[in-house]
């Protein structure tokens, strides 16, 4: 994920040539205004006839492209926020978890313990992170799934041996299935793309718009139905871009969400609480 100051527009700005964007559209929109001259040169320099396609017809099409785009977007953009509130509530759940287990087993000749329970607890994001990234319908161990099971095996192996209260699961339970929703809810959004038939839609729409707009702005506008038809085309077929560049939240592309930041905060943070925390509560618990 690209990191920068909203507030430094200027920087964006410059940034605009090596916006993927961009860069992806560029021989695109080029192509778009070639097609825009070719139908100015043809109507205005060489048979004159203009084809009768007014701005009324090209603003009814532009007012249904527009509503499709804006639905389009929201909901590319619905699974990206998703996807990242997802992460966000791991971040929580680990760090709950860890301050749970560091303070009932804060003592010193437990802290082989709680090196296991943050060593299963930092495993466990960047584990997700390669399941959800790979090829939908590949086959193989679940290992997420193959963590949490660890986890509660080593809640009950504790519980057995006095190590963990009877009543643990109390507070333990709903932390642990926490984790089982957030690898149903981001195998969800890995497992249900846009669907096929409406992405293509949007897409054949822009390109018949882009095709249709120079004939009707060809009389009004003459050689500047170029500029215009490489604008638009920009501004439409950008939109459908963006919106398929973050419907799929947990890839590796400049605009996914940062899962390996997510994975070194969380694996810090367990780190910490279960090691550094757990150490100095039970220095306090002797002080006192």
């Amino acid at each position: 994920m690209i990191s920068y100051d909203p507030k430094n527009w200027i920087r964006i700005l410059m940034d605009f040539p090596r916006s993927p964007v961009f860069r992806t559209l560029a021989l695109d929109v080029i192509g778009a205004g070639l097609w825009a001259a070719l139908v100015v040169w043809v109507e205005t320099d060489l048979i004159r006839v203009a084809v009768p396609l007014g701005p009324a017809f090209l603003s009814i099409l532009g007012i249904i492209l527009g509503l499709l785009l804006v639905f389009r977007t929201n909901t590319a953009y619905d699974r990206w926020w998703e996807g990242r509130r997802l992460w966000g509530q791991l971040v929580n759940v680990s760090r709950a978890l860890s301050h749970q287990i560091a303070a009932r087993m804060a003592a010193p000749a437990e802290a082989g313990r709680r090196r296991r329970y943050a060593e299963i607890l930092a495993r466990f994001p960047g584990v997700l992170a390669v399941h959800l990234r790979r090829p939908r319908g590949a086959t193989g161990p679940h290992v997420p799934n193959e963590l949490v099971s660890a986890l509660h095996a080593e809640v009950q192996s504790d519980q057995r041996a006095g190590r963990l209260s009877s009543d643990v699961g109390i507070v333990l339970g709903p932390l642990l299935h926490a984790l089982d929703d957030v690898i149903g809810g981001c195998e969800r959004i890995r497992n249900t793309p846009i669907p096929f038939s409406y992405s293509s839609y949007i897409k054949q729409f822009v390109v018949l718009y882009a095709l249709i707009l120079p004939f009707g702005l060809v009389r009004e506008f003459g050689y500047g139905t170029v500029i215009a038809s490489m604008f638009t085309f920009f501004a439409t077929m950008g939109l459908e871009l963006l919106a398929t560049e973050i419907e799929e939240p947990f890839g590796s592309d400049i605009n996914d969400l940062p899962l390996e930041a997510i994975t070194s905060t969380i694996q810090r943070d367990v780190a910490s609480i279960l090691e550094t925390e757990a150490g100095a509560g039970a220095g306090a618990a002797r002080t006192v």
